[in-house]
């Protein structure tokens, strides 16, 4: 019997396909974009009997486009599935959904429909190209069908189904984890070519960062590495490293923390959901109805410090975000979406 095929290379993928694909008699193509062990191998124990498949061979980041496709075409040839699900905006979702229509499978995507309007970033690009070749798009919030609308997507092909993440927090009893800590912290992640890649601004950032004169624990991103180095970091006496942590702890770093600076997209959900404000330095961000509510834009370093400075004493707007609805669904979206599945 055929069965439905995830295609996902990235830790965030894994996390938000998990609850769908713990419901669903499946297989799962993990493409290993995110080569790093701790940043992928850690969180498939969120995955309860899906088989996982791993192309092997040469690195994610030594082979070209052309190869790369062609590697998941060959492995999409060997499980014959009826169809394949992508989700997000990595390139492992392009290139999964290319390899998918050119052998002629049905294309369901997760999370579709996000428009940033920032076209620096290749996500950008990602999400567009994807939703235009999916058969089925299924989208968190009503804005983002309307994009799709206006892109010329024909609405049989559109379903509003709302955000997984919900589901992957209440699947695994972690919105109602006992919260120990008495430790007074903001958690950091940052991962975004445009603020890591540069050294000079990282270095701005995490120096202004620093300023706040409160803990600070850090979550480095292989890319962070890159750009700086371990004995850079003491120069930062507030800030406090830490490699990638499994999902059970990243969700306890959240939920103990008095709020979270992050230029993740999925983590702007993560943290609305257990009650934590985000401050987003980004200039612009694919959720733009949480801006607000839950999270806001902190574009400069100036705007950064200031927000930060007004959370720490009570004054910002975004302080009490547990009196507001959630906007993408909770429980009921894993099973729209499935019903849904072509």
């Amino acid at each position: 019997m055929k069965k439905p095929l995830f295609i996902v290379g990235t830790r965030p993928e894994i996390i938000k396909i998990s609850s769908l694909a713990n419901n669903l008699d499946c297989n799962i193509l993990f493409t290993g974009q995110h080569f790093d062990k701790e940043m992928s191998e850690v969180f498939f124990k969120l995955i309860d009997k899906a088989p996982l498949i791993k192309i092997e061979g040469k690195n994610y980041h030594q082979k070209n486009i052309g190869n790369f496709i062609n590697d998941i075409k060959n492995k999409i040839k060997t499980l014959n599935p009826d169809s394949t699900i992508v989700q997000g905006d990595t390139n492992t979702t392009l290139y999964g959904a290319i390899a998918s229509k050119s052998l002629g499978l049905k294309l369901n995507y997760i999370e579709s429909g996000m428009r940033s309007g920032d076209v620096r970033q290749i996500e950008e690009f990602n999400r567009i190209l994807v939703s235009g070749l999916a058969d089925k798009n299924f989208c968190n919030h009503i804005n983002n069908k309307d994009a799709l609308i206006n892109e010329g997507i024909n609405s049989d092909k559109i379903v509003v189904s709302g955000s997984t993440v919900f589901s992957v927090l209440e699947s695994n009893c972690l919105l109602n984890r006992d919260n120990n800590s008495s430790e007074k912290y903001i958690l950091l992640t940052l991962h975004r070519p445009e603020n890591v890649d540069d050294k000079s601004k990282l270095k701005g950032l995490l120096k202004g960062i620093n300023y706040l004169n409160i803990k600070i624990k850090f979550i480095t991103h292989p890319r962070v590495s890159k750009s700086i180095n371990n004995s850079f970091m003491k120069n930062f006496k507030n800030i406090q490293t830490l490699n990638p942590v499994e999902y059970f702890d990243f969700v306890d770093l959240i939920k103990n923390s008095l709020f979270v600076i992050s230029d993740s997209g999925g983590l702007q959900e993560e943290s609305a959901i257990l009650g934590k404000p985000l401050l987003i330095p980004r200039d612009f961000t694919e959720r733009p109805e949480m801006l607000g509510i839950f999270n806001l834009l902190v574009p400069t370093l100036e705007n950064l410090t200031h927000e930060a400075l007004k959370l720490l004493d009570g004054s910002s707007k975004i302080q009490k975000i547990n009196s507001n609805s959630l906007l993408y669904g909770k429980t009921e979206v894993v099973e729209k979406i499935l019903s849904n599945i072509i």
